[in-house]
């Protein structure tokens, strides 16, 4: 088969993505016969019929949605490429795309930035050079951050579109780990309630839990992700008090969530991270031995065959593999206070 041209590859997902030759011209800066061009010969190449056109405007074909997952990994890669080698080129630093759920970066993100900027760079290229001799000259981390939901987090993880990504899970949520991914655990986090005071006081039992039953009539405010783990707990903890949670809100704003519930509009159970101290917002602590919420590190699993395999023949990776190693000590020790 024939070398596939990128530029077809962007034809194709802009058609996909936008509904028409047209539009999808429009989106690249193209004209319309160029867009055509590039996917007549992405076509050939392929030897299959990608796109189909109809009054409607044009959709892929069966093979063509296969094809346009493909080109969203392969030019995202492209588009990875040349950030990372203007990124060398400009501050010789190697780039580490780390994700994290929002609630967990906003808390860890900006200490690790901090602590690497700390590092003498000296220090960074020693240390490098010591975990990897095939790192060459290259320096020191720099982060590529992106805040998401935990199941899109998971999916650019697998897809190799991040490093690393800080995510979380709770005791009675252990498997949503996929077996091409590695978690380690960095803290846990106490858990919550927080009810409006005008509520009046909710009863513990003798182990320290909450008496849920005293909130059936209540709204309770959720993650905008259906499998947030928090929510698993909650309802889990709802469905054996009798009662399915009744969910008013979704949102992943604490600050916002506890607006709401200061105005008598929800209830909701919170990490430590992002409990309150507001005078209209009863804030009841679940015992850690029933719940929490477990802060991991997670990446992707590498064999030690196909690690010795980098590091005697791919420097460049190599660096990028001791890079990821320098951020990976850098959130163990910015975390090391919450343990």
């Amino acid at each position: 088969m024939e070398v596939l041209d990128t530029r077809g590859l962007s034809a194709l997902r802009a058609i996909a993505e936008f509904g028409s030759v047209a539009a999808a011209a429009t989106a690249l800066g193209w004209s319309q016969p160029t867009i055509n061009h590039h996917l007549r010969n992405l076509e050939r190449t392929l030897g299959s019929t990608l796109v189909e056109k109809s009054p409607r405007g044009s959709q892929p074909t069966v093979v063509g949605s296969l094809v346009v997952s493909r080109a969203i990994e392969i030019l995202g890669l492209c588009d990875r490429l040349g950030a990372e080698v203007a990124l060398w080129r400009e501050a010789q630093a190697v780039p580490v795309k780390i994700g994290a759920v929002p609630t967990v970066g906003a808390r860890v993100i900006p200490k690790l930035h901090n602590q690497l900027q700390r590092r003498p760079r000296w220090q960074a290229h020693d240390e490098m050079a010591a975990a990897n001799p095939a790192a060459g000259e290259m320096t020191t981390a720099a982060l590529d951050v992106t805040m998401d939901e935990h199941a899109k987090l998971v999916a650019r993880l697998e897809a190799g579109d991040l490093d690393l990504a800080l995510l979380v899970s709770t005791d009675i949520d252990k498997t949503w780990i996929p077996s091409t991914l590695t978690a380690k655990h960095l803290y846990s986090e106490q858990l919550f309630l927080c009810v409006p005071k005008f509520v009046g006081p909710v009863t513990l039992d003798e182990k320290g839990m909450p008496d849920l039953t005293a909130l059936v009539s209540q709204t309770w405010a959720f993650s905008i992700d259906p499998g947030d783990a928090i929510d698993e707990v909650v309802r889990s903890f709802c469905v054996a008090a009798g009662f399915e949670p009744r969910v008013g809100m979704r949102m992943d704003d604490y600050a916002a969530i506890i607006r709401m519930i200061a105005a008598g509009l929800a209830v909701a159970v919170i990490p430590d991270s992002s409990v309150p101290e507001d005078p209209t917002v009863e804030v009841i602590p679940m015992p850690m031995d029933a719940c929490r919420r477990d802060v991991l590190l997670v990446s992707r699993s590498r064999t030690s065959e196909s690690r010795a395999k980098v590091s005697r023949h791919d420097p460049i990776i190599a660096a990028h593999h001791a890079a990821i190693a320098e951020v990976v000590a850098d959130v163990r020790t910015v975390t090391a206070q919450w343990r």
